[in-house]
């Protein structure tokens, strides 16, 4: 009998140390945390309530687990990680933008390769650009793409009287017209915001592939093949200050943040601006879709690319200090489940970077043109370009151009010397440069 009581007991504790245990376990599971550090509410309405459906499946999945999601100001964006990841505390998810933005800190170790987490059969559908690689290994996951150019007020253009042949200018000489029948109608032509300088990227990518002859002409620039000084190379800025010079872009361009600047075509107080494909579903909301188009930058270039389209996909990429990879690769797959990547288009009128997503869902026609410029698009030129000269050529530059500090020319010799610069100052940052471009095809 007291064998029995003796063996009841033991078992009775056994139980109450696997039930503590299990419930020890439970606990430490539940103090893990996932932090996200994420962008593009500004140029997708709605993309929070998206990723915060996204972050309730994904903690459903995992009772255990908490998800941090932080949206980031747009600049922050270019400091914040590489900041936090020197200092050993790093987000484990981080937005990037494309290709350069990411490698530069890829090169600085700061990222882990998306190949050592998620399989080959789903991160191939994950699409990137050849731009996300290095060395064999992709490093960033797509999330919406879009295409990259501009937009104008159908209203508008009729009350100035711009003829329909115009609707929209193909070429520079018809983009000047509109612009002249425009501001003699007291409206303005084109409306930007240059105070952040972001616009910088925006333009330099829009403008000058129209002088370039191949996806790999930016490179030469950066290595010194081509020079920028040369005015075939910096005739972008000569384009853009002609606009600026005749009074088409709005004379407070420099008060103005680059969303800023988009809210004036939103408002109806300027006839065009510069655009990505993501923000259009808002402006259809307050100006009506039969009020707007879309339409390329109009052709001035002598470049084999003149004709090419602009194209652009945002991403996501891992911290290769987490301490949570794994589940951080798991939230990127449950991002492109096949749930996820349609209610990018049914709820935000947004095309998700997932290439089994089926475009005969785009039923938005202007939306719909966009993604036809997938078909025919090129490098974007921002992307190529290191930030030591992107950032003072491109981003200060253009308020430099805006100001009249400097002319274009002097901003192609100002691009020269920085290109001279960060190539004698960073020899391994140029070895990777050289390695990373080696793996993209012209």
């Amino acid at each position: 009998m007291l064998t029995r009581k003796i063996m009841s007991v033991f078992c009775i504790a056994v139980l109450l140390f696997l039930t503590v245990g299990t419930l020890f376990a439970d606990q430490k599971e539940k103090e893990k945390t996932l932090v996200i550090w994420w962008w593009g509410e500004t140029e997708l309405q709605g993309l929070t309530g998206w990723l915060e459906e996204t972050i309730d499946i994904f903690e459903r999945e995992h009772p255990n687990v908490t998800v941090e999601a932080t949206l980031q100001d747009t600049v922050n964006v270019f400091s914040d990680f590489p900041t936090a990841a020197a200092a050993g505390e790093p987000p484990d998810i981080q937005f990037s933008w494309n290709g350069i933005y990411a490698m530069e800190w890829v090169w600085l170790g700061h990222v882990e390769p998306l190949d050592n987490l998620i399989p080959a059969s789903e991160l191939k559908h994950m699409v990137a650009t050849p731009l996300s690689s290095f060395k064999g290994n992709q490093y960033r996951a797509g999330w919406y793409l879009f295409g990259h150019g501009w937009v104008y007020n159908k209203a508008l253009f009729k009350k100035a009287g711009v003829p329909q042949r115009l609707y929209p200018p193909e070429t520079w000489d018809e983009w000047l017209e509109v612009c002249r029948i425009l501001k003699d109608a007291g409206i303005t032509p084109i409306s930007m915001g240059a105070k952040d300088q972001l616009i910088g990227d925006w333009l330099i990518s829009l403008f000058m592939v129209q002088q370039l002859d191949s996806p790999g002409d930016p490179i030469k620039l950066v290595l010194g093949d081509l020079r920028w000084d040369d005015p075939r190379y910096y005739e972008h800025w000569t384009r853009i200050k002609e606009l600026w010079d005749k009074g088409y872009i709005n004379d407070d361009v420099l008060s103005l943040d680059l969303y800023q600047g988009q809210d004036l075509f939103t408002k109806g107080e300027a006839a065009m601006t510069i655009a990505v494909g993501t923000i259009i579903p808002a402006m259809e909301k307050v100006l009506g879709a039969e009020n707007i188009g879309v339409m390329k930058t109009p052709t001035f270039g002598v470049g084999k690319l003149a004709e090419k389209d602009v194209t652009y996909i945002q991403g996501m990429l891992i911290s290769s200090q987490s301490k949570n990879k794994e589940l951080a690769a798991e939230f990127i797959q449950l991002m492109h489940d096949k749930d996820r990547y349609n209610a990018l288009w049914d709820d935000l009128g947004a095309i998700p970077a997932d290439d089994r997503f089926d475009p005969k869902k785009i039923d938005d026609p202007l939306i719909r043109e966009t993604w036809r410029w997938f078909e025919n698009s090129t490098i974007y030129v921002g992307d190529t370009i290191p930030w030591a000269i992107l950032g003072e050529a491109a981003y200060t530059g253009i308020q430099e151009l805006f100001s009249g500090t400097l002319s274009p020319k002097e901003l192609g010799e100002k691009a020269q010397r920085l290109a001279e610069q960060w190539k004698e100052q960073n020899p391994d940052m140029y070895q990777n440069y050289l390695d990373w471009l080696a793996g993209i095809p012209e």
